[in-house]
């Protein structure tokens, strides 16, 4: 099986990193489900899986997850588990004579969108490199032709790629919040950066840091939808950004507890 899976840092949050064996599970079905539309044979029958799917049977499940551990599981002990996945709501499972369809729930919020862009932006990168490199290759020999002296060339913009490189991150950013946002003019917006970086000196990382968590807060995304105003308001959304990180982190602190609690009764469970 070829490919890759999108795995959201949120789940080191969640109560089933806590428990290895768990996480075992979940990231096997993760790694099972089908990425597209298909169709398999079991046995004599023809099984339609749609994304987000995947067809097995409790002998094959307890196969796969004993795979070097010291310790085995019974078929019986990871059913159980894939079951308490399902109560869970983490996934649902149709069972037929033979075999079982397991459905990821969510599959196409964490998965397709994510993997989707990501191929979107390998290619992007991909037509740059070669871009790059045709451009390179023609300036070279432009530059042999008519024997260019580079020391005198006087640069045309004041900006770098590094400043086009964040202003059109800002504006990715702001278009997931308002698909239909108009088109700035990278040049200013990239020359206002540079500002915030020769001027203020703002890194790269504070800069970027800043534009996501302003377009992730449900006030600001609204009002800082331009470098200007972001420069203008940088000290106090830092303070802001700084306040919101401190709050979040007593609610995951209590979050983590009420894990562990739902841990530790779900091996109560299991016992019985």
């Amino acid at each position: 099986m070829d490919g890759y899976i999108a795995l959201h840092r949120k789940i080191i949050d969640s109560w089933i990193w806590q428990d290895p064996e768990f996480y075992r599970l979940w990231s096997y079905c993760l790694i099972k489900a089908s990425f597209k539309e298909r169709d398999i044979f079991i046995g004599q029958q023809i099984v339609n899986l749609k994304p987000g799917q995947f067809a097995i049977g409790r002998e094959k499940l307890e196969a796969k997850m004993n795979i070097g551990l010291q310790k085995t599981r019974s078929a019986l002990t990871w059913w159980r588990r894939l079951q308490k996945l399902e109560k869970a709501q983490m996934l649902n499972i149709k069972s037929y004579n033979k075999f079982s369809v397991i459905t990821i729930e969510n599959w196409g919020l964490y998965q397709s969108s994510d993997i989707e862009n990501e191929h979107q932006n390998e290619q992007q990168m991909n037509n740059k490199r070669t871009t790059d490199e045709q451009q390179t290759n023609t300036n070279n020999n432009v530059n042999k032709d008519n024997n260019v002296n580079k020391e005198n060339n006087t640069r045309t913009n004041k900006f770098d790629e590094v400043h086009i490189q964040i202003a059109n991150y800002f504006v990715q950013e702001i278009k997931k919040n308002i698909p239909q946002f108009r088109q700035p003019k990278i040049d200013n917006w990239a020359n206002v950066i540079r500002l915030m970086m020769e001027r203020d000196n703002r890194t790269q990382a504070q800069i970027e840091y800043l534009i996501k968590w302003v377009q992730q807060d449900e006030f600001e995304m609204g009002n800082v939808l331009s470098p200007t105003k972001l420069r203008k308001r940088f000290d106090a959304l830092v303070i802001k950004a700084k306040n919101d990180y401190n709050k979040k982190n007593v609610s995951q602190n209590g979050r983590q507890q009420q894990n562990q609690d739902l841990l530790e009764r779900m091996k109560q469970d299991e016992q019985i």
